[in-house]
């Protein structure tokens, strides 16, 4: 009798800045999907059991490790990536030790019981919230911040006593990295397993029926996960897209505005959800403005600078990551020009590289592609505005809804508008600001997903939030319980006007009214 054997497909990764194959991994069998779940649930049963102190001194052991190993794990990150260094350990691994330390002073509040208000017709009772752990949870993440889009969301979910399957993007999958960290600290194993893969493997994960998903991706692939989820159930949190505008008003310390666009729009080669892509500039100083940023732009040392050969530490933009999301941009761009849009800088790259300049567009139109669909790159749209609500409009003119920021010396004014903002996430004089603070809840609306994680919030998006009322062991009978009858339900209606007619007078005669209905039921029962 012979036995069929299954195909193993194979991830290949390579260096996007030199095109250099780093590795191959193997895709699991189904067969080993089934032993990584297995291993996910015995994990589970060991953390819903610990205390939140007890899963804080696990993480520490993680803290302390990344903090003595930052500079390799962040050179691991640049070679899959292609990110500039400094990128790579402010942005991916400082965060990383900086929620755990957050969470380390705050978790054990956060998720401890939570007592509520018990209405006065409830007298007696008592209420309170407590925070129960999922069980396992599927994580997908992307290849932008393979580290940090795959950590931080490890954290929450760890914290509120869950194990973690991951799924890495098979562009950016940093191979080991995380075992080697698991392996290295001492940490607790198969709380966080590892999963290499493509994305029907990733259905594979799926159909096991995780206790939560968080996808971190596309749109369109967002939507595929969720309806797949839906088939089972599974509760899916989606972090997407976004095409965040940056309103600057004509009262602002120019150069500063300036130089926050530089690094909201460029960090990272521009590959952020939550990169500042629309710029809108009040008129009065728009020409200005834009003279400068172009000024300032064509000094950010690129691997293609000279100065580029002074050391990775002064590296200002990396290359961009996978080829698929060049070919994207520059057909945005073509598509644009031929609409009317004018490139005032950079644009295009050398042929075979993955190096593109910081580019700035301009005399864009609501609808073309550079200013209406996501442009994930070092790329940004400068556009002038006259009032304060056309300014509001045109930031709200997309369909996503992730961060924004919003500059002005007034900061009534700038505050007012943050507010008028479709958005997640806003930073009022400052770009990306909001997710250096992991107090802060990250997330978005409309096409850029829904849910959030970090602070407290992250906390309870991946709980099973578990309402308890507490009453006396007694011989005592619900007035509400049967049996019905006239005189109750008489009863009943003057305590329904009493209970809603407000102030003191009304609260001592839903009182007086209740006591007279508990010695009813007492005398009338079934």
């Amino acid at each position: 009798m012979s036995t069929s054997v299954e195909e193993r497909p194979v991830i290949v990764v390579n260096n996007p800045r030199t095109g250099e194959e780093l590795y191959r991994v193997e895709e699991p069998t189904t067969e080993e999907v089934d032993q990584v779940y297995e291993r996910a649930y015995a994990a589970f049963e060991k953390l819903r059991r610990m205390t939140v102190r007890q899963r804080m001194d696990e993480l520490d052991k993680i803290k302390r490790y990344i903090i003595q190993n930052r500079r390799a794990i962040a050179q691991k990150i640049t070679d899959e990536a292609g990110k500039s260094l400094f990128d790579a350990l402010t942005c991916e691994v400082f965060p990383a030790v900086d929620i755990i330390d957050y969470y380390q002073k705050n978790a054990e509040k956060m998720l401890a019981d939570q007592w509520a208000p018990t209405p006065l017709v409830l007298y007696g009772k008592k209420s309170k919230v407590v925070f129960d752990p999922m069980g396992p949870v599927l994580i997908i993440s992307p290849w932008n911040y393979p580290f940090n889009l795959s950590f931080l969301p490890f954290i929450c979910a760890f914290v509120a006593g869950n194990s973690v399957i991951l799924k890495p993007s098979k562009e950016t999958p940093l191979k080991g990295l995380l075992e080697d960290i698991i392996a290295g600290s001492g940490f607790m194993p198969d709380a966080l397993q590892v999963v290499y893969a493509s994305r029907k493997t990733a259905n594979l994960l799926i159909d096991k029926k995780p206790s939560k998903i968080f996808f971190t991706g596309s749109v369109g692939v967002g939507k595929k996960v969720m309806a797949r989820a839906a088939e089972m159930l599974v509760p899916v949190e989606l972090e997407l897209g976004g095409k965040d505008p940056m309103i600057v008003f004509d009262d602002v310390n120019l150069e500063r505005a300036v130089n926050g666009a530089l690094w909201g729009g460029f960090v990272n080669c521009g590959q952020t959800c939550t990169s500042v892509e629309r710029i809108f500039v009040q008129e009065k100083i728009y020409e200005p403005f834009l003279k400068m940023l172009k000024e300032k732009a064509a000094k950010i040392v690129t691997l293609d600078s000279p100065k580029a050969a002074e050391g990775e530490e002064s590296l200002m933009m990396g290359c961009m990551t996978p080829e698929f999301q060049i070919q994207e941009i520059e057909q945005q761009l073509e598509e644009s020009v031929a609409a009317g849009a004018v490139i005032e800088q950079g644009g295009s790259r050398k042929p075979g590289s993955h190096v593109l300049p910081p580019t700035i567009v301009t005399h864009t139109t609501p609808r073309m592609p550079i200013q209406w669909s996501e442009t994930f790159g070092p790329v940004v749209t400068v556009t002038p505005f006259k009032t304060e609500e056309e300014a509001i409009q045109m930031g709200n003119d997309s369909p996503y809804g992730l961060a924004s920021s919003v500059w002005s010396h007034d900061l009534v004014r700038a505050e007012r508008v943050a507010r008028a903002l479709v958005t997640g996430n806003v930073s009022i004089n400052n770009v990306l600001v909001t997710l250096g603070n992991p107090a802060l809840p990250f997330g978005g609306v409309r096409d850029s997903g829904f849910g959030r994680y970090k602070g407290a919030f992250g906390l309870h998006g991946f709980s099973n939030v578990k309402s308890i009322m507490i009453d006396k062991d007694s011989s005592r009978l619900e007035a509400y319980w049967y049996p019905y009858s006239k005189k109750k339900f008489g009863m009943f209606m003057k305590i329904f006007d009493a209970s809603f007619s407000g102030g003191l007078g009304g609260m001592l005669k839903t009182a007086w009214l209740g006591l007279r209905l508990e010695l009813h039921t007492r005398w009338n029962r079934l």
